[in-house]
């Protein structure tokens, strides 16, 4: 299966087709035998004011996705009720920011090793769908394996990795009907695998995944997932999604999972105040739209070869824009943790003074539009991930049940990613696809000017939980 086929392929199912099938039970039905290889399927998207597309599925639900463990806030402070759900809003912050800085190293190692490149070439990464894959995928495997999944994610259990994931899931829901930020997972079994339930179970309450099974190649599943896709999606990615059908003869089952993002500025840019002026790409100057702000009161942090500023949303993320000084490139903010560290802190308990700073900022960014891919492949392997792209060293056995002359691998992970940001606020999507084979110096006190005139770095995280990461060297 092609990247460009599968993008091609999750616009197919027509809007009138479609009905609505949210908000059902999680349940385990009796299992089935494993064969032949296995696909792995991952879709991201942060969105912006994009409409819900009502959703049917005829495929069979082994299990499904358990309702968001997240009590709503009482409007009666101060009452037991209100006590009780401070309590579970602090357990669930606790334990996500512990799980924040296994998730920032893995950020920082991929990164590195899939954003470098000073040329004229957009790079993007979506590092919490990338962890999250690979942490699903670790409940599926076992022995070596599983253990170097584990220590490429940074943790020493797989018990404790899905505490983890729990957490960060929680943590990062967000959903009043205006301001969205939503994670969704699907699992999608050919008809004749022969699943182990518990690890299906384990998926449905701790990954808040859902867990099909239909014939996996068929026009009916492929619209089931496509259906999925764009409900999970908004239909966000119909334009770039045409065309595709899974090939049965080559899986065994489709992992799919998106991040649904829909937010503003609190302080949005406007129109009347853009302005157009010239982008030092590294090919040449580009005539672009730059959005503007005038002494907006922001954050500011400098390192040894970059500043920074970070910009809210309203449903409590951040964008963070990050500029190399003028005789530096993107490959320096890279290769300084410092960056990843800035991100990934609790902006609270940053200490004001030490290379940071509230001030006043001019700020002029420009409109951009950016589109990429990636091959994390050979980051993972780097960061000590082999195995599973072994045919012969792979252990599944948690799992799966598979053919001898037909062991399951992981034969490639890609990425693609859309992110575009105006005058009201951001908007991305990216697509991730795992194929298993059958500063600155101090500012001054007063104002500074920070235009993002030449390739920079940018990332949207909430709760310091890395979302996006990319450069701009073209906009």
């Amino acid at each position: 299966m092609k990247r460009e086929q599968l993008l091609d392929f999750i616009g197919l199912a027509p809007d009138e087709a479609v009905a609505d099938a949210n908000h059902i039970k999680r349940r385990i039905l009796p299992a089935h035998k494993w064969l032949g290889g296995i696909a792995a399927v991952l879709v991201i998207a942060l969105l912006f004011n994009m409409p819900a597309i009502p959703m049917i599925i005829t495929a069979k639900a082994v299990s499904r996705a358990s309702e968001p463990r997240i009590t709503e806030r009482p409007k009666d402070v101060g009452s037991s009720a209100f006590d009780a759900w401070q309590e579970e809003r602090t357990t669930r912050q606790t334990a996500a920011d512990s799980a924040v800085p296994a998730v920032a190293s893995f950020t920082s190692s991929c990164a590195a090793a899939v954003l470098t490149g000073s040329d004229d070439t957009n790079r993007i990464f979506s590092p919490i769908n990338a962890y999250i894959a690979l942490a699903m995928t670790a409940e599926l495997t076992a022995g070596d394996t599983q253990k170097q999944i584990l220590d490429a994610l940074g943790s020493d259990s797989a018990e404790h990795l899905r505490t983890d994931i729990t957490a960060l899931w929680e943590q990062v829901y967000e959903n009043d009907g205006n301001e969205i930020c939503v994670l969704a997972n699907s699992l999608w079994l050919d008809r004749d695998v022969d699943y182990v339930a518990e690890p299906m179970e384990i998926l449905a309450h701790d990954y808040y995944a859902s867990v099909y099974q239909g014939d996996l190649g068929s026009s009916r599943t492929n619209r089931d997932i496509t259906n999925w896709m764009r409900d999970q999606t908004g239909g966000f990615l119909t334009k770039r999604t045409q065309n595709v059908s899974l090939a049965p003869e080559d899986h065994l089952l489709t992992l799919v999972s998106t991040i649904y993002f829909r937010s503003k500025w609190s302080r949005e840019f406007h129109a009347k105040n853009n302005t157009e002026s010239m982008f030092h790409a590294n090919g040449g100057d580009v005539l672009c739209t730059f959005m503007n702000q005038k002494e907006a009161h922001m954050n500011y942090y400098w390192a040894e070869d970059w500043g920074a500023v970070q910009l809210y949303l309203e449903n409590g993320s951040s964008m963070w824009f990050i500029l190399p000084d003028e005789d530096k490139t993107v490959d320096d903010i890279l290769d300084d943790p410092a960056y990843m560290e800035m991100i990934s802190q609790d902006e609270y308990a940053a200490d004001e003074g030490q290379n940071h700073r509230y001030m006043k900022v001019n700020l002029s960014v420009p409109q951009f539009d950016v589109k990429a891919s990636a091959d994390l492949k050979t980051a993972l392997q780097s960061m000590g991930l082999t195995d599973i792209f072994d045919p012969y060293r792979g252990d599944f056995s948690p799992s799966i049940i598979s053919d001898p002359d037909r062991p399951p691998y992981l034969d490639s992970i890609h990425q693609d990613v859309r992110v575009r940001i105006d005058e009201q606020g951001v908007a991305a999507a990216a697509y991730i696809e795992l194929n298993f084979g059958a500063g600155a110096a101090a500012p001054p006190d007063e104002i500074i000017d920070f235009v993002l005139d030449r390739p920079f770095v940018f990332a949207v995280s909430k709760s310091s939980i890395p979302l996006f990461v990319g450069t701009v060297n073209h906009p």
